[in-house]
């Protein structure tokens, strides 16, 4: 497993956010569906982790 499905593991985010590594960045996609509670709280965790590489969006 890689480090990026672990932390969504390990802070619960798998339920709603999912990953793929594209063009040496990772991006992260936040199900739209969450509150945006939800939605703020996974891109502050995934940015706190990951920082200015990663692009988290909302679908």
């Amino acid at each position: 497993m890689s480090v990026e499905s672990n932390f969504l593991i390990k802070f619960g985010l798998h339920h709603f956010v999912s990953y793929s590594n594209g063009n040496g960045s990772s991006q992260f996609v936040v199900d739209s569906d969450e509150s945006q509670t939800m939605i703020a709280h996974a891109k502050y965790i995934i940015e706190e982790m990951f920082g200015a590489p990663s692009v988290v969006s909302v679908r």
